[in-house]
């Protein structure tokens, strides 16, 4: 049996555990159980667990002790990592992450067995904290029998008038600054309240999305921008913006910065940027038609992919959890 611990539902937990952990029980038989507590597992007889699977970080008073108690039971424990603990000095969950949640992450890694991680840049930073742990790069992919995302991609809502996009939240203030270019006469939607209506006027906002309504934010966008910095933070993030782009049929323009560059092929997939000058060309030439070439190509370019194709992304965590 293999136990998942969620400890909330957020996007990492619902791209990263939630949507493929499900497929794998349909899919394949696997038995599950879910807790939300550690408190939990006080009710569970734990010679009859085989995993653990813990989402980001284990928050316990005593990391050795919580390792002994899983190898008394011959429990193998899986960290799912998708964030870097150390933060940019502009990033409002900083002072959250140098004081209570990075310690835990790092604690965390240091007693576990197997690391699964989107980034191969930051299993590597994870891999200086435990050079034990088998490192194992798994992406982020979307589960096409979601409700959510089914026929999501050529169900656009239709409008002549080519709709931008950005789903980011507050933490990517720096990063949305790169772009440059005003959207005041350019139709844009983007979160409301994160700080965002100034530096991209936008033409509509909207509230933010819990895991099981976000992909409805798409449904208006015909381009979705994905603008990143280059800093070893951001380089340690997924590639999910693309993903979601490909399965939601939106064309993208991200930044020429890993984990972007290498998802997306410049001028065939998407549009890739290096300053503010290629932002202001990208935006200002994009017309419907190549939004809906770029997308098409990106799709198809992805949908078999074994990085981004669900099942052969779950193959991975087969190995596992057979």
């Amino acid at each position: 049996m293999t136990v998942v611990h969620l400890d909330t539902h957020w996007g990492g937990n619902y791209h990263r555990l939630i949507m493929p952990m499900l497929r794998l029980e349909r899919t394949h038989g696997i038995q599950l159980f879910w807790i939300q507590s550690l408190e939990e597992l006080k009710g569970i007889d734990l010679d009859l667990v085989d995993n653990i699977i813990v989402s980001r970080k284990l928050a316990v008073s005593n990391y050795q002790a919580f390792r002994d108690m899983l190898d008394k039971h011959g429990i193998k424990l899986i960290f799912d990592n998708d964030d870097y603990w150390n933060l940019n000095e502009e990033n409002p969950a900083k002072p959250m992450y140098d004081h209570v949640i990075g310690p835990q992450v790092k604690d965390t890694a240091k007693i576990c067995d197997v690391i699964w991680t989107p980034s191969k840049e930051l299993g590597k930073q994870m891999k200086k904290l435990n050079k034990k742990a088998e490192i194992v790069f798994i992406n982020n992919a979307i589960d096409p029998d979601d409700k959510q995302w089914t026929h999501l991609r050529t169900t656009k809502h239709p409008n002549k008038r080519l709709k931008f996009g950005y789903t980011g939240l507050a933490s990517h203030r720096a990063d949305v600054k790169l772009i440059g270019h005003s959207f005041k006469h350019k139709f844009l939607t983007c979160v409301e309240g994160e700080g965002f209506e100034e530096i991209l006027n936008p033409s509509k906002t909207f509230k933010a999305k819990t895991v099981w309504e976000y992909a409805t934010a798409y449904r208006n966008i015909d381009v979705s921008l994905a603008p990143l910095e280059d800093n070893i933070f951001n380089r340690c993030k997924s590639d999910l913006k693309v993903t979601e782009a490909a399965w939601s049929g939106s064309a993208i323009i991200a930044s020429n910065v890993t984990p972007y560059k290498e998802a997306i092929k410049h001028n065939e997939t998407g549009i890739l940027c290096s300053d503010k000058a290629e932002w202001r060309e990208a935006i200002e030439s994009m017309t419907k038609e190549r939004a809906r070439k770029l997308a098409t190509n990106l799709y198809e370019d992805l949908k078999d992919c074994p990085d981004h194709n669900i099942d052969l992304v779950n193959e991975k965590r087969l190995k596992y959890l057979l």
